[in-house]
């Protein structure tokens, strides 16, 4: 992500900017209903609603997240495992979003 705005002043949505490999796409998110919406910025700078983009993104679930990782040893590196026992994390969610790389 590379900008966030939540000034909603003006406006009834926040906007979140995700860049990946040089694109980007805007995530719009409605602040009185649960609705979210993909869209791209115009040459004037407003935001152009979009079609989903095929993203190769898999949200995890609470239970992937939560699982233990002891029994993913097969899938992960000697390099992974090596800073496994030093940061010594409990659940597979610690692995993938920490801060130690």
């Amino acid at each position: 992500m590379t900008e966030v705005d939540t000034d909603t002043a003006v406006r009834n949505f926040y906007s979140a900017k995700l860049s990946r490999y040089n694109q980007s796409v805007f995530l719009l998110q409605n602040i009185h209903y649960p609705y979210a919406a993909f869209a791209q910025r115009d040459a004037s700078g407003r935001f152009v609603l979009i079609q989903q983009p095929e993203i190769p993104v898999r949200f995890l679930n609470l239970a992937e997240l939560n699982q233990n990782w002891r029994g993913l040893c097969g899938e992960l590196s000697p390099e992974e495992l090596e800073q496994i026992r030093y940061w010594n994390p409990q659940i597979v969610g610690e692995i993938i979003f920490n801060t130690w790389d």
